[in-house]
């Protein structure tokens, strides 16, 4: 088995598709002029407007080497806007021939790569004659809705989560907090009679901020001097 294929392969288990290598076959030229082969031929759609798809992608130079690579962690999250990807070259639009769960291999020129999609010069080292592999694994497609659903999970995940570690904090070092819908936890240390501030009005504050172990990370007594911000603006941390 040659390295391309073992690079391959990685892609293809991050994108969670399960591969064999047999992949000795001619690549295709598409009608755009950049040659392609599948390893994989999946059985989802291609993306449709607005839709985001997760790529697991890796591309090489002509002497495979890696000039980039997605991990599982962070996997390259691409917007489909069809008008955009006809303008942006040959890469972009083989994006536009990807189905869920393909993992295909694209080979584009050089010169063409850099001139029309990446839109820089090449850099050294890179033979401006020869080609640039993608290893490009396919391995879902959400619509904004699902995204945008997906996200707010992940948001209320990690909400929960926070908010445990606070209360187990306010636990172990016997603090008696009051507590709002968002999650913050507050104590009030010398409370005394006045106005609160309304949304829109410029406050004037004093603040240290720190981590849970103490170690802190800012303030502005140090600075001598209160921040001031309108209210209600998101200008600062919520709280």
């Amino acid at each position: 088995m040659n390295s391309r294929i073992l690079k391959l392969a990685a892609v293809a288990v991050l994108a969670g598709i399960t591969i064999s290598c047999e992949s000795e076959d001619k690549f295709l030229v598409s009608e755009d002029g950049y040659e392609y082969k599948y390893i994989v031929n999946g059985e989802g759609d291609v993306p449709n407007q607005d839709e985001v798809v997760v790529y697991n992608m890796m591309y090489m130079n002509e002497k495979d080497s890696v000039l980039f690579e997605s991990t599982a962690d962070q996997p390259a999250m691409i917007l489909c806007d069809t008008a955009q990807w006809s303008a942006m070259g040959p890469l972009y639009k083989a994006f536009k021939m990807i189905k869920e769960g393909d993992s295909i291999l694209v080979k584009i020129p050089t010169k063409i790569l850099f001139a029309e999609t990446f839109r820089a010069t090449i850099p050294e080292g890179i033979d401006p004659e020869g080609a640039i592999t993608f290893c490009i694994g396919a391995s879902k497609i959400y619509s904004q809705q699902e995204m945008e659903a997906e996200a707010l999970e992940a948001n209320r995940a990690q909400l929960d989560a926070d908010i445990q570690i606070i209360k187990d904090f306010l636990t172990a070092n016997n603090i008696t907090a009051q507590s709002t819908e968002s999650g913050l936890h507050y104590v009030v240390e010398n409370p005394v009679e006045g106005e609160n501030p309304q949304a829109g009005q410029t406050v004037f504050v004093h603040y240290t901020g720190t981590l849970l172990d103490g170690t802190q990370f800012d303030t502005s007594i140090d600075r001598g001097e209160p921040l001031s911000f309108p209210l209600g603006q998101g200008r600062v941390i919520q709280g």
